[in-house]
């Protein structure tokens, strides 16, 4: 999962897997967040391992925002590939395979191109 980050005047989403895998330390964060005076709601859905925190613009800046959760981890990228990604390289691989059996058979023969590529 790839992080999304949605900010608008008075609105922040942060979606990422830290969010979906750290449980713990993502509510005692949203406890500290919620005794900012500037922070007026905060929306955690775990499963979507999603953040929502409405603010006070005048208060705090989306920005500064930003900077607490990212000290706290929120937006670290795994070393996992995504769905698509693994996708793409599969259908690299299969692409490339393909383009080579072809170039193979016109080089050498169709029989001779069966034999090398069953091997």
């Amino acid at each position: 999962m790839s992080i999304y980050i949605h900010k608008t005047k008075q609105r922040l989403r942060v979606r990422s897997e830290y969010i979906r895998n750290n449980k713990q330390q993502v509510d005692e964060l949203i406890e500290q967040l919620e005794q900012i005076d500037a922070v007026k709601h905060v929306k955690h859905q775990h499963h979507a391992g999603s953040v929502a925190i409405t603010f006070d613009n005048n208060e705090l800046d989306c920005e500064n925002l930003l900077e607490i959760l990212e000290s706290h981890g929120w937006l670290e990228e795994s070393g996992k590939s995504s769905f698509v990604e693994n996708a793409v390289i599969a259908g690299t691989k299969t692409l490339v395979k393909g383009m080579a059996g072809i170039a193979l058979s016109r080089l050498v023969g169709p029989s001779i191109s069966r034999v090398i590529l069953s091997a």
